[in-house]
C-alpha cells in the first residue's frame, strides 16, 4: 500500500531587506521583484541590470570558447567549398531534433547539400549505430556525417564509420568519458572544465558552429535566424539559465512570438496556444511535450519534418499528426499507468524502491511512469519492459536520493546502466530482476530517511495584501523561467483558510480564500494530500504558492497555486534554513574550515601581498603566461558562479586573457571583502620557468579600491561624514553619542573629560572597568577628524588588545567615513610604508598601535604632519614605567614635541598617587585635568571556583540556566569544542550555543553579535575578542573557563557582565594548571633570545641546501618544515610553526632576510652578511616580551588574590587623592 505523504522540507532563502530597498530604487522595479533578485543573490546593481535586460549581444560568447570550435569549423567549411554531401545525425529527443533542424537549415543557407537524420528509436536506439549509419550510407552515401547533441561516446562507430570511407565531425554537449571517438573533429563544451559555454543545449552547440560558419563565409547574422528553434532544444533539456543561454532563450522566445515558420505556427494552432504570448516556463507545458512524444512513440519523424518544413499546408497536416500521436501516447502513458501501479499495490509491501516490469509495456512512456510511481509512493522506483528474456528500465529518485549510485553499486549483475543522480536506464536479464530489487533494496536501506523528503526553494515570504494584479505581473519582468532561474514560489504564513471546498471530478482538488487578516487572495491546490482533512481544517497554516494573475470574463484576478499547506497544529512550519539559533548550525557544520583559516586569516587585511599564480597550465595559459613581462598590470576578477570554487578569483590580462586564479586559500579570504565592494589589481614580479621548465608567474596584489567592504563606501559612508563635518561641535558629540550608545545619556566624568578635550586641554580620566572610558577617546577622535582632518593615535599596551580593537573600530568608524588602521610590529614593512603614506595624505584617520611603535617611529608619525590626538589606554602601564617597566611609554614626552604637542587623553582604572603623577608628568597633564569617577559597580559579584576538580560541570550548570553569557577560553580550538560540549550537554538549548574566534569572517562575526544581542543566542563560547566594541549590557554571566592572558584581559572580560546595572557573576573557572598553557601559547607568539638563534640556524641551513641543489639561495618550506628541521638541531627547543612564523618576522624586520609570496606560496631568501641588528630595535621581539612580563605578574597576581581583591580589580577604580571628583 502507499506510503503516506512525507512532509516536504522548504527552505527559504537568505532575505535581503536593505539590498531590496536600494534596488527597487535603483532599478524603478516592483518591491516583489527586488526582494526575488535579493533573496537569489543578484544584490550588485549592475548585475542586476544586466540580468533584467538579457542581450545575446552581451552575453553570447565566442563559439571559439567551446573546444575543438575552430577545428569542427574547418572541416565543415570544407566540406561546404568541396560540395561534398553532408549527413547530420541527431537524436529523437527534442534538443537532437532541433538541434538537427537548425544545422539543416544553416547549412543548406550557405550552399550546402544535406540530409538530416534522426535515429529511430525502437531498432536503432540512441545515437550513432552500425544500423542508423547503414541507413544513412544507403539513402544519400555522405562524405562527411556531423553528429548534433550525441557523438561524445561514439569512438567505435565513429572508427567503423571512417573505415568506410566516410569523415566525421562530432558536436555533442554530454560530458565526455573514455570513449571519445579520436582522429575526426570534437567539438563539446564540457571539454573544459571552464568553458564559457558549459551549459549550453546540443541545439546550442549547433548554433555555435552555424554562428562561426557564417562568420566565415559571408553571412555573420545567420546563426539568429533559428535562435526560436535553439530555445526548444534549450529548454527540452532544462538547460540551466546562464546568462547565455538566458539571452539564448529570451530571443528565441520574442522570434518565437512573431515567427512565421510553418511546424511552429500549425503546432500552436493545434495545441491551442497562441505563439504571440508563449513564455518559457510555458512551452514545457505545451508544445514541447508535443514534440517529445513523436520521440517517445517511435515517430520522430514525423516531428522533425513538421520543424523542417517551409510549407504550410504540410505543417499544417503534420501538426495534424503529431497531435494524434500525443493523444496516442497519454492514453498508452494512462494504460501502463494504471496496469503498473496495480502491479506495484499488489506486490510493494514497503520499502526504499519500487521495482516492477511487465511484457509488452511500451518503451516510450515508462520513464513518465516510473514518475507517477515515484509521486505515489515517494521512494526512488524503476520501471521495466520485458521482451526476450530481457528487461529493459527506466528510473526516477525522489528527495536527494543518487539514484545512479546506488545502482553502480549492482552494476556486476546489469548488462549495462546508465544516467544521472535523478534518473537512470537499466538493462538487467530477466531471471535476475527480483535479484535486482532485493540487492537495491538493501543499498538504499542504508541511507538516512532524510534524503527520500523533497526539498523545495521558497524565494521569499510575503504579506497577503502585497499580491496585487500589478505585483504578480512585474514578476514577469524576470522572465525567461526555467533551470536557476525558476518562477519564484512564495510563503504565507500563519494564514487562515476560508471558504474551502473540496473540487474537481474525483474532489482531489482543495480551493479556499487564504486570508491574514488583512487581505484575502482566492487559492487552489491540485490533487490536495488528505483533501478531506485540510477541508475540515480550521486553524491556522503556512502555505507555498506559485502567485498567478488569472482573467475570467474579461476580469484578471491574483490567484494562489498552492504547492504546500503545513498545519501548524501538527507542529509544522515552514523551514526556513535560518531557524532560531541556526546561526549555531551554520558556523559548527563548518568548523573544520573555521580552524584552518589561520594561514591566510591576516591576507584580508593586507593592502598587498605577494603570492603565486595557480593554474597556469590549463587551458592554453601556459602561452600567455610566457608572454608576459615584469611589472605588466593584470587584474584580479571574483568569479562567484564558478562551479569548482564559489570563492574563485581570477587574473586577467589587460586585453581579457586569463592567466590563472589566486590560490584558493586565499580566495576564500579575500571573495566575502570582494563581493561587499572591495577592489583588487595585481602586477607582475616574475616569470619563471621556461626552457624545459613550465611557465609559472609571481604577482603582487593589492587593494585599490574599497566601497563598503570595510566602511566608508561611495554612495553611504562619505556623504554621512560630510554632512557630519558640517555639524556645530555640540550636535555633533550629541549625534555622535546617539550612534554610539543610543538614547543613554553621557556620565559626568564623560562628559567633564570631553569638556577638557574640546577645549585642548590634555586629560587623565580613571573610571572603573566597564563605565565607559573609550567611548570618550571614540568621541573625540571623530571630533578631531570630522571638524579639523586631523589624526588620532590610540596607543594600547598590547599587540593583542590592538587586534581586538581594531575589527570593531574598523566598522563602527567606517560607516561615518572616517578609516582606522594598524600600526603594530606584526605589519608587514611595505604595509607601513603604505599606512604612513596614507596618515600623511588624510585617507587614514586613526592609527592603533603600541607604545614600543610609537616610541620607535616617532619621527615618521610626525611627518605625517596631522596627529592632533594620542590616547594612551591602559595608561597605569605608563605610570611604572619609572620603575623600568615598559620603558617605551618614559618616550612619551620625546613623542608629543615631535608630534607638535597633541592632546593628550590618559585613561585607567588604576592609578593611585604616584602612578597618577607619572601619567601626568609623561603626558603633559595638568592636575586640575584629572577626572576621577569615583563609581563603585556594586551589582557585580566574583563567584570563586579557581582549581575546581570539575570545572565542566560548573560550567553546564550556569549554561543550562538560560542566561545570558559569555565563556572565555584561549583558543580558537577550545572555543568550538567546548560549545559543542555544551551543546551536547544542553540540547534543549543547542541552536542557543554557538562559538566566537578571530577565524570567523567579518560577516560571521557581525551576525553571533547581532544573534546575541536580540537574545537568539543565549551563551558565546569565545576568545578574548568577543565583547570589543560592541554594546552588550545584560550579559548575566561572564564565565573565565581559561586563565586571561594579562591584567587587562581579566578586567576587560569581567568587566563586560552587568553592564546595565542588574545583577551578574563573574566565574573564576581557571587554575594554576592554566598557567603552563598559557605560557606555551605567549612563547609561541613572542619567541626569546635563545629560541631566535636556533631558529636563525635552521634557516640558514635550508638556505645552504637550496644553493646547493639549485644554484639559489631562495627557498620555500612550511613553518612545520622549519619546525622540526630546528628541533632536530636541539629536540629540547620549544620552537613550533607559530614560533617560526614570529621569529621569521623578527629577522624580516631586522632585514636578516626576505621572504616573497604568502602561506604555502611564501618564499625566503638569507642575507648572507646582514648588518649587525640588536633584537631590541625589532618592535615585534620588544612587543613579544612585554607579553611575556605582563602575564607572569598577572598569573602570579590572580592565583593568590582573594575574591574580594579580584573584584575591587573590576567593579571600582583604584583612585588618586587629587583631580576632579565626579
Amino acid at each position: 500500500m502507499p506510503h503516506p505523504t512525507p512532509p516536504r522540507r522548504w527552505e527559504l532563502l537568505d532575505q535581503r531587506g536593505d539590498v531590496e530597498i536600494e534596488l527597487e530604487r535603483e532599478l524603478g522595479t516592483s518591491a516583489l521583484v527586488a526582494r526575488v533578485l535579493a533573496a537569489r543573490g543578484i544584490c550588485d546593481i549592475e548585475a542586476a541590470r544586466s540580468f533584467l535586460t538579457p542581450s545575446l549581444d552581451r552575453d553570447w560568447a565566442d563559439p571559439h570558447e567551446i573546444p575543438g570550435m575552430a577545428e569542427a569549423a574547418d572541416r565543415v567549411e570544407a566540406a561546404l567549398k568541396g560540395h561534398e554531401t553532408i549527413a547530420i545525425f541527431g537524436d529523437f529527443d527534442v534538443d537532437g531534433m532541433s538541434s538537427t533542424c537548425l544545422l539543416t537549415l544553416g547549412l543548406r543557407e550557405l550552399g550546402g547539400a544535406v540530409m538530416p537524420y534522426i535515429p529511430h528509436r525502437f531498432g536503432e536506439g540512441y545515437g550513432l549505430s552500425e544500423e542508423a549509419l547503414n541507413r544513412v550510407i544507403a539513402d544519400c552515401d555522405p562524405d562527411l556525417v556531423i553528429t548534433v547533441d550525441n557523438g561524445i561516446a561514439a569512438a567505435a562507430e565513429v572508427a567503423w564509420l571512417r573505415s568506410q570511407g566516410i569523415d566525421a565531425v562530432i558536436t555533442d554537449h554530454h560530458e565526455p568519458g573514455d570513449l571519445v571517438p579520436a582522429e575526426v573533429p570534437v567539438t563539446d563544451p564540457k571539454l573544459s572544465a571552464a568553458c564559457a559555454s558549459r551549459e549550453l543545449a546540443g541545439a546550442g552547440v549547433a548554433l555555435k558552429l552555424v554562428d562561426e560558419l557564417g562568420r566565415r563565409m559571408g553571412k555573420p547574422g545567420l546563426w539568429r535566424r533559428y535562435t526560436d528553434v535553439a530555445t526548444l532544444g534549450t529548454l527540452s533539456d532544462m538547460m540551466l539559465l546562464t546568462p547565455e543561454n538566458r539571452a539564448l532563450v529570451a530571443e528565441g522566445i520574442e522570434r518565437m512570438r512573431a515567427t512565421t515558420r510553418p511546424g511552429l505556427v500549425a503546432l500552436a494552432a493545434t495545441a491551442g496556444v497562441d505563439l504571440a504570448a508563449i513564455t518559457a516556463d510555458s512551452l514545457p507545458f505545451s508544445i514541447i511535450p508535443r514534440l517529445n512524444a513523436a520521440g517517445r512513440m517511435g515517430t520522430s519523424d514525423i516531428a522533425f519534418d513538421l520543424l523542417l518544413t517551409d510549407d504550410p499546408a504540410e505543417a499544417a497536416v503534420l501538426a495534424g499528426k503529431l497531435e494524434e500521436i500525443n493523444s496516442k501516447r497519454r492514453e498508452i502513458e494512462s494504460i501502463l499507468s494504471d496496469e503498473a501501479l496495480a502491479k506495484v499495490e499488489e506486490g510493494y509491501a514497503g520499502g526504499r524502491v519500487v521495482v516492477v516490469g511487465g511484457a509488452g509495456w511500451h518503451e516510450g512512456v515508462k520513464g513518465i511512469v516510473a514518475s507517477r510511481i515515484v509521486n505515489r509512493y515517494h521512494v526512488p522506483a524503476l520501471l521495466f519492459t520485458i521482451s526476450d528474456g530481457i528487461a529493459r528500465g527506466s528510473g526516477r529518485s525522489v528527495g536527494s536520493v543518487d539514484l545512479f549510485h546506488a545502482v553502480e553499486q549492482c552494476s556486476d549483475m546489469l548488462i549495462r546502466f546508465g544516467g544521472h543522480p535523478g534518473a537512470v536506464g537499466v538493462t538487467v536479464e530477466e531471471a535476475r530482476l527480483d535479484e535486482f530489487r532485493q540487492r537495491l533494496e538493501n543499498v538504499l536501506s542504508k541511507l538516512p530517511a532524510e534524503q527520500f523528503i523533497d526539498t523545495g526553494e521558497v524565494t521569499a515570504t510575503v504579506s497577503l495584501d502585497e499580491l496585487t494584479v500589478e505585483s504578480i505581473g512585474s514578476l514577469e519582468c524576470l522572465q525567461p523561467f526555467g533551470q536557476g532561474n525558476k518562477r519564484p514560489l512564495f510563503a504565507a504564513c500563519g494564514v487562515g483558510m476560508s471558504n474551502r471546498s473540496c473540487v474537481g471530478l474525483a474532489g482531489t482538488h482543495l480551493r479556499f480564500m487564504a486570508t491574514d487578516g488583512a487581505a484575502s487572495v482566492p487559492a487552489i491546490m491540485f490533487r490536495a494530500p488528505d483533501v478531506d482533512r485540510l477541508a475540515a481544517y480550521d486553524g491556522e497554516c503556512d502555505i507555498v504558492f506559485d502567485a498567478v494573475n488569472e482573467t475570467w470574463q474579461g476580469r484578471t484576478k491574483a490567484k494562489l497555486m498552492v504547492r504546500d499547506i503545513l498545519i501548524r497544529a501538527d507542529g509544522v512550519r515552514l523551514q526556513t534554513g535560518r531557524a532560531e539559533g541556526s546561526i549555531s548550525d551554520e558556523l559548527f557544520d563548518k568548523a573544520a574550515e573555521i580552524l584552518a583559516r589561520d594561514e591566510y586569516a591576516s591576507i584580508a587585511d593586507a593592502e598587498r601581498f605577494v603570492t603565486k599564480v595557480v593554474g597556469v597550465s590549463f587551458e592554453g595559459r601556459q602561452q600567455k603566461v610566457a608572454g608576459l613581462s615584469e611589472g605588466s598590470e593584470l587584474a584580479v576578477v571574483r568569479q562567484p558562479d564558478n562551479p569548482y570554487d564559489p570563492h574563485a578569483m581570477a587574473i586577467m590580462t589587460s586585453a581579457g586573457d586569463q592567466v590563472g586564479f589566486l590560490r584558493r586559500q586565499i580566495a576564500r579570504a579575500l571573495a566575502p571583502l570582494a563581493d561587499a565592494g572591495a577592489r583588487y589589481r595585481a602586477r607582475v614580479l616574475q616569470v619563471t620557468g621556461g626552457d624545459q621548465r613550465s611557465w609559472g608567474v609571481n604577482i603582487e596584489v593589492a587593494r585599490v579600491e574599497d566601497t563598503g567592504a570595510r566602511g566608508g563606501d561611495e554612495t553611504g559612508a562619505r556623504p554621512e561624514r560630510a554632512r557630519l563635518s558640517a555639524l556645530p561641535a555640540a550636535e555633533l558629540i550629541d549625534e555622535l553619542r546617539r550612534r554610539m550608545i543610543g538614547s543613554n545619556r553621557l556620565l559626568p566624568a564623560q562628559a567633564k573629560t570631553l569638556g577638557l578635550l574640546g577645549d585642548r586641554r590634555s586629560s587623565l580620566c580613571i573610571m572603573a572597568t566597564g563605565r565607559g572610558k573609550s567611548l570618550i577617546f571614540h568621541l573625540h577622535a571623530a571630533r578631531t577628524a570630522l571638524l579639523e582632518n586631523r589624526a588620532s593615535v590610540f596607543v594600547y599596551p598590547l599587540r593583542a588588545l590592538v587586534a581586538d580593537q581594531s575589527f570593531h573600530l574598523a566598522g563602527s568608524f567606517g560607516e561615518i567615513g572616517m578609516k582606522v588602521v594598524v600600526l603594530t610590529g606584526e605589519t608587514p614593512l611595505d604595509e607601513r610604508a603604505a599606512i604612513f603614506s596614507e596618515l600623511a595624505a588624510g585617507d587614514a584617520d586613526i592609527v592603533l598601535t603600541t607604545p614600543e611603535f610609537l616610541a620607535i617611529h616617532k619621527a615618521r608619525f610626525a611627518e605625517a604632519g596631522r596627529v592632533g590626538f594620542v590616547v594612551i589606554d591602559e595608561a597605569h602601564h605608563a605610570g611604572l614605567s619609572k620603575s623600568g617597566n615598559r620603558s617605551a611609554y618614559a618616550s612619551l614626552p620625546e613623542v608629543r614635541a615631535a608630534l607638535g604637542e597633541p592632546t593628550v587623553l590618559a585613561v585607567t582604572a588604576t592609578a593611585e598617587d604616584a602612578v597618577a603623577q607619572e601619567i601626568c608628568r609623561l603626558a603633559g597633564i595638568d592636575a586640575d585635568s584629572v577626572v576621577v569617577d569615583r563609581s563603585i559597580r556594586d551589582n557585580l559579584r566574583i563567584i570563586d571556583h579557581r582549581n575546581a576538580k570539575d570545572r565542566e560541570s560548573e560550567l553546564v550548570s550556569v549554561v543550562s540556566r538560560g542566561a545570558k553569557c559569555i565563556v572565555y577560553v584561549n583558543s580558537r580550538e577550545q572555543s568550538i569544542s567546548l560549545a559543542r560540549m555544551l551543546r551536547r550537554k544542553i540540547p534543549e538549548l543547542g541552536r542557543s550555543i554557538s562559538f566566537y574566534n578571530a577565524g570567523l569572517t567579518r560577516s560571521e562575526r557581525t551576525r553571533v553579535e547581532r544573534a546575541f544581542r536580540s537574545d537568539e543566542l543565549s551563551c558565546i563560547v569565545s576568545t578574548s575578542a568577543f565583547g570589543e566594541g560592541v554594546n552588550l549590557p545584560d550579559i548575566a554571566h561572564v564565565m573565565l573557563y581559561h586563565m586571561p592572558f594579562g591584567r587587562i584581559e581579566f578586567n576587560q572580560m569581567s568587566g563586560r557582565a552587568g553592564r546595565n546595572g542588574e545583577d551578574a557573576e563573574v566565574h573564576i573557572l581557571f587554575g594554576s594548571k592554566d598557567t603552563k598553557i598559557n605560557e606555551r601559547i605567549i612563547a609561541s607568539s613572542a619567541p626569546m633570545r635563545g629560541e631566535l638563534s636556533l631558529l636563525y640556524r635552521a634557516l640558514m641551513t635550508l638556505s645552504h641546501r637550496a644553493v646547493s641543489s639549485t644554484g639559489e639561495a631562495g627557498f620555500s618550506e612550511s613553518n612545520a618544515a622549519i619546525a622540526d628541521l630546528a628541533r632536530s638541531i636541539d629536540p629540547k627547543t620549544p620552537i613550533d610553526e607559530r614560533s617560526v612564523s614570529c621569529g621569521i618576522s623578527i629577522f624580516r624586520e631586522l632585514g636578516f632576510l626576505a621572504t616573497t609570496g604568502f602561506g604555502t606560496a611564501r618564499r625566503i631568501e638569507m642575507v648572507e652578511s646582514p648588518v649587525r641588528m640588536d633584537l631590541g630595535s625589532s618592535i615585534r621581539y620588544l612587543e613579544g616580551l612585554r607579553s611575556r612580563e605582563e602575564f607572569g605578574a598577572f598569573s602570579t597576581w590572580v592565583l593568590t588574590a582573594s575574591a574580594d581583591e579580584m573584584l575591587a580589580q573590576i567593579n571600582r577604580p583604584i583612585t588618586p587623592t587629587f583631580g576632579i571628583g565626579v
